[in-house]
């Protein structure tokens, strides 16, 4: 009876451990706001040159896969753009080194958190970083992931990609501002030899090697495996061809923000009457798909489900010719739209600019930027936060009709607002 007893003892506890394992893995549905806050003591040649404090804010949208290209459905794709400020405090003095503007990024994200990079500028820094095991952990558990790192050290514009070999511990399940995350330890050395095997062919070529050991904390959520915030103690030091020596040590923090919830109900209860209001157009022929709503094609304002969120793409707009500046005619459109923008007062919202394409690409790049920029300025002139807002420019790179035909340039002159999500 006792030898019986033991032996269910036995198997209650194994029961016990084999459901208190956790399996982790990426399933991220949405969009995300990433800030990246580095504060680095910087030494060249053994000199305390100052701290090195730079913030990198970034727009992630999700998006669909490049057309024809292969991928998993449980590939997470998105589109980003990250900003850069950078600033060098020495002596009390703070030293501009530079600010950036929108740099553009395509990836994809994998189950097991690997990222592969479609569009890739230098953002993210971090890539493939946390990556999962298809081991169920218990507390302890430790398991090892190639990951990637992107650096610039001496701010030449140039990035070096390097490899990483990430030790991950797997430190259990707390709450987080009352979100249910699990900790994660990840240690690495940096190894980079720029005449190796592993070097970055793309990479700065005067970066001879590079060595140094990190430490962070990650917490992830529970339910989707994202990262929600890393704080990474580093001390590395870089060396070049001409002798040169850089050391920085301190920290990098990055923190991941998700969209928050809308009313989509009153969001497109808004968006039907100013798009059914709008003046009639020509039908584009390439009519975009749409999905839970039906916009009128018809119409110079249409919108649609993207997997970014609910885009209004503003057609026809009256802008002075050559210029962004906006015809006084617009007023009443921009003020509807604005009104709209207000029911979802949390979020963010991506303006995007297109031209019709007549033969300058150059040109039409710019213009289309300047556009962008100067309808996040008319909305921001009605009450909407300007910090709200991300412009991005096309140029008339992505038509929805015939550039050979006016109707079709002027459908294809338009602006694109997506309520983040």
């Amino acid at each position: 009876m006792k030898k019986l007893a033991f032996i269910i003892g036995l198997f209650l506890i194994f029961v016990g451990f084999a459901f208190s394992q956790t399996q982790l893995a990426y399933s991220g549905d949405s969009g995300y706001t990433l800030v990246e806050r580095t504060d680095l003591r910087r030494y060249v040649n053994g000199k305390y040159s100052g701290l090195t404090s730079r913030e990198v804010r970034s727009y992630i949208s999700r998006t669909n896969p490049p057309e024809g290209m292969q991928t998993s459905k449980l590939d997470r794709w998105y589109d980003g753009n990250f900003f850069v400020m950078e600033e060098t405090l020495r002596n009390s003095q703070a030293t501009m080194a530079g600010v950036h503007d929108a740099i553009p990024s395509v990836f994809k994200i994998s189950q097991n958190g690997q990222m592969t990079m479609i569009k890739d500028k230098g953002y993210p820094t971090f890539r493939s970083f946390p990556s999962y095991t298809t081991e169920k952990l218990n507390i302890g558990d430790s398991w090892t992931a190639k990951a990637e790192r992107s650096v610039d050290p001496l701010n030449k514009g140039v990035f070096t990609r390097m490899p990483i070999f990430v030790q991950y511990t797997f430190a259990g399940s707390e709450e987080y501002k009352g979100e249910k995350v699990f900790r994660i330890k990840a240690a690495w050395s940096t190894n980079y030899n720029g005449a190796g095997m592993d070097s970055d062919p793309r990479g700065d070529a005067s970066l001879r090697k590079a060595g140094g050991t990190h430490k962070a904390d990650i917490i992830v959520r529970e339910a989707t495996g994202e990262a929600i915030l890393i704080s990474d103690s580093v001390d590395e030091t870089f060396a070049y061809i001409d002798g040169t020596q850089v050391n920085l040590k301190g920290r990098i923090t990055m923190f991941t923000e998700y969209p928050p919830v809308i009313d989509r109900q009153k969001l497109i209860f808004a968006l039907n009457r100013i798009a059914e209001a709008a003046p009639a157009a020509e039908k584009t022929e390439n009519p975009v798909k749409v999905a839970e709503i039906v916009p009128a094609p018809e119409k110079n304002m249409v919108f649609e489900e993207t997997p970014a969120g609910i885009r209004l793409s503003v057609r026809d707009i009256k802008f002075k010719p050559d210029s962004d500046e906006i015809l006084p005619s617009e007023n009443k459109r921009l003020d509807e739209i604005a009104e709209v923008l207000k029911l979802a007062p949390n979020s963010q919202f991506l303006i995007e600019g297109h031209s019709a394409a007549v033969g300058n690409p150059n040109g039409e790049q710019i213009i289309s930027e300047k556009r962008a920029r100067r309808i996040a300025n008319e909305l921001a002139a009605r009450g909407i936060n300007a910090g709200k807002f991300i412009c991005k420019g096309y140029g008339g790179n992505t038509p929805i009709a015939d550039n050979s035909s006016p109707e079709g340039r002027a459908q294809n002159r338009r602006v694109e607002i997506t309520i983040l999500e």
